[in-house]
């Protein structure tokens, strides 16, 4: 039974207490019963192996910075005269809006680009959650906690289900929580997009001054459409949860962000209407769910009948102003979209793997103006920027 005024974070909580209290009982019951439980040796299985196949629940449970630092090591290199170290923050603070304090930072949603699965027409497939041993219970509800507390994903009620499973790292101690994808893999339509080769780098090599940019949680930033996040839900001991940014562990990931990638840095296609019009249907959108979201707590309270857990899912699933958006044939610039007329020209000749950019430039002059022309294109599409990296 809710309970009223119960947020996400309670009802977790309270799911939390309840399992644990079951899985002591038992264990006290029969100490001698070997359960049954999701959980791989560091022998049988390696988490390279399962890399494109498991999306690891990544660790939120620690404080975030939110304030920019513009004082550590990577940004006033010790090796720079204060002078150039100077000029570095101020390239940097032009584009202060699209920086983000810490490299595991929750960041604003790209324009332009959704994460959509196309299954073919498979029918929904449900797998059971598989089960956690309590040692385990305590780090999976601090997890779970931490991405709802992010806004990563919600409470799902959708029909697909994907399992939670348990890796031991190397050092046979320390544990992995991962969602295992193959199944839902193994039926999405795979898409066509050539990755970069890391061997590129090799051309650093004739430079004297080197930069390096770390895109800000990379896949984080772009957003489900609503038939990728009933795909990716995943279900476990404590709930049935999916996605509202795009995961590791999805097939087709590294291609939907290497592609963003690109057209951030060379400007292939725009929304139809440009990025001004896009940027401010978007603004607008963004405006009006902030108001949704606080009626429906206004609600909660408001409304004797309304539990704040109703209100908060209410709202979630909500076709509103931006899940319309997202959900429209303008996002998807990709499919939908036009020629980028834009002033900005390329920034590079070649291409990056992911969201590690790595350049260089013959001065130190040559190298700034290339970083403050990138963050420029980084800026247009709202693609975030990690200062701690």
């Amino acid at each position: 039974m809710r309970k009223p005024d119960e947020s996400y974070i309670e009802i977790l909580e309270r799911l939390y207490v309840s399992v644990a209290t079951v899985l002591s009982a038992d264990a006290d019951n029969d100490q001698t019963e070997e359960y049954s439980t999701a959980e791989h040796t560091a022998k049988a299985i390696n988490l390279e192996d399962y890399a494109h196949e498991l999306a690891f629940l990544p660790d939120l449970t620690e404080a975030l910075a939110t304030e920019l630092d513009y004082s550590a090591a990577n940004v006033r290199h010790p090796e720079l005269s204060p002078e150039l170290q100077e000029k570095v923050v101020n390239v940097l603070k032009q584009h202060e809006k699209i920086m983000i304090s810490s490299g595991i930072a929750l960041p604003p949603s790209v324009y332009g680009v959704v994460c959509d699965i196309d299954i073919q027409g498979h029918t929904p497939i449900k797998q059971k959650a598989r089960r956690v041993p309590l040692c385990h219970l305590k780090k999976l509800y601090e997890l779970l906690r931490g991405l709802l507390k992010a806004g990563l994903v919600s409470f799902s009620t959708s029909l697909w289900a994907s399992p939670i499973v348990i890796v031991l790292k190397k050092n046979g101690v320390n544990i992995r929580l991962c969602i295992d994808y193959k199944m839902v893999n193994a039926v999405t339509a795979i898409m066509e997009y050539a990755i970069p080769l890391v061997d590129d780098l090799t051309d650093l090599e004739k430079y004297l001054w080197y930069c390096s940019l770390d895109a800000a949680s990379g896949f984080w930033a772009i957003t489900m459409t609503r038939r990728a996040r009933q795909i990716s839900a995943f279900v476990c001991a404590l709930g049935h949860f999916e996605w509202l940014r795009m995961p590791f562990g999805l097939k087709n990931a590294p291609m939907i962000y290497q592609r963003m990638i690109d057209n951030a840095l060379w400007g292939f296609v725009q929304p139809k209407g440009g990025w001004k019009h896009y940027t401010a249907l978007m603004q607008s959108a963004e405006k009006r769910g902030r108001s949704l979201r606080e009626e429906s707590d206004t609600n909660a309270y408001t409304f004797p009948g309304v539990t704040k857990f109703d209100a908060d899912l209410k709202a979630s699933q909500a076709e509103g102003s931006v899940a319309e958006l997202v959900n429209s044939l303008l996002t998807d610039m990709f499919t939908n979209g036009e020629a980028d007329a834009s002033e900005l020209t390329p920034v590079f000749e070649r291409r990056f793997f992911v969201d590690d950019i790595c350049f260089g430039g013959e001065s130190f002059e040559d190298c700034l103006g290339t970083l403050d022309r990138l963050l420029a294109r980084h800026s247009r599409s709202v693609a975030s920027v990690s200062v701690s990296r």
